[in-house]
């Protein structure tokens, strides 16, 4: 039999895989409006990449520099999901391919955390994304 926090598990599961789909297709067509619109007005990003970056504007402009960059191929999988109340996480794994300058591709991959807050009209949104690099720059 199941338990009323299986049902709430599925639900809010169901929930972030509609998130990360969107942010998927999102960052597939290079839209950082769309990108940025998936995070909470004062939302956070850490990353290996860059410099943190708060709120949308911030985090729109962050993700126009990456797709600048060329990346093609995004893929992004959903490894972990949970939440309390109106506050959840999830696990992504994350790859991109990037053009070389001598016209090979090289692949950027890693893990994201993200803390996700449930607005009020039930929708999650990613409130700080930290970006963990399957290989990080050498200190």
């Amino acid at each position: 039999m199941k338990r009323p926090e299986d049902k709430m598990s599925e639900s809010v599961r169901k929930a972030v895989e509609a998130l990360v789909t969107k942010l998927l297709e999102a960052s597939r067509q290079h839209d950082a409006v769309g990108c940025a619109a998936l995070f909470t007005n004062n939302g956070r990003i850490l990353s290996p990449y860059g410099t943190e970056v708060r709120g949308r504007d911030a985090i729109e402009a962050t993700h126009k520099a990456w797709f600048d960059e060329g990346e093609t191929n995004k893929r992004l999988e959903l490894l972990e999901v949970g939440a309390s109340g109106g506050v959840g996480y999830c696990i992504l794994a994350y790859a991109g391919d990037y053009l070389q300058p001598d016209g090979s591709y090289t692949t950027e991959s890693g893990k994201s955390v993200n803390v996700l807050r449930q607005q009020s009209n039930g929708d999650w949104k990613i409130h700080i994304c930290s970006l963990n690099s399957d290989n990080p720059p050498l200190a």
